[in-house]
């Protein structure tokens, strides 16, 4: 099978399985390493979100044989309109319909409701995706948010 195909074959939102599988790896690293941002994703709510573009972006970057220039590996937004519905939430993020009607309705993914029908402009996930990549210098994992340091209360070296 060509990288093309191999690629193509797996879905467009990866689970803990699919990066098992490809990595080579356990559970426990794959979640050790979307903790530490080695892997590259999205944490919403108490859930990862990983995208086959961005992981095989980041393979490619840390690959040590040289990769041919390619076109940008497509944006797994730009299958979408300007608005998405439930139906098309639980396809991208690869979620329960159960997940995502909770998350709209907690606010988790800001959404309008006119009519009745959930309605979330793509801009508006673009900038949640933003916000809740394990890319960005300002991630902090579920893990350990609200956990205060061990030890001595005295201030570190970097609050004094």
């Amino acid at each position: 099978m060509a990288q093309d195909d191999y690629w193509d074959s797996l879905p467009v939102t990866l689970k803990s399985k699919d990066l098992e599988r490809l990595l080579q790896i356990g559970q426990t690293t794959v979640s050790l390493w979307l903790n530490r941002g080695t892997i590259p994703g999205h944490q919403i709510a108490h859930s990862w979100i990983v995208f086959r573009s961005e992981v095989r972006d980041w393979l490619e970057s840390t690959s040590t044989v040289p990769v041919p220039e390619h076109e940008p590996y497509p944006d797994p937004l730009d299958d979408y309109g300007d608005y998405l519905n439930y139906q098309d939430l639980m396809a991208l993020l690869g979620k329960s319909r159960p997940a995502i009607f909770g998350w709209l309705n907690n606010g988790t993914i800001p959404a309008m409701r006119p009519g009745g029908r959930w309605r979330v402009e793509k801009n508006t996930l673009r900038r949640l995706l933003e916000e809740t990549s394990n890319q960005r210098p300002a991630f902090i994992p579920r893990t350990r948010r609200g956990v205060e340091p061990k030890g001595d209360a005295s201030p570190s070296s970097e609050e004094a």
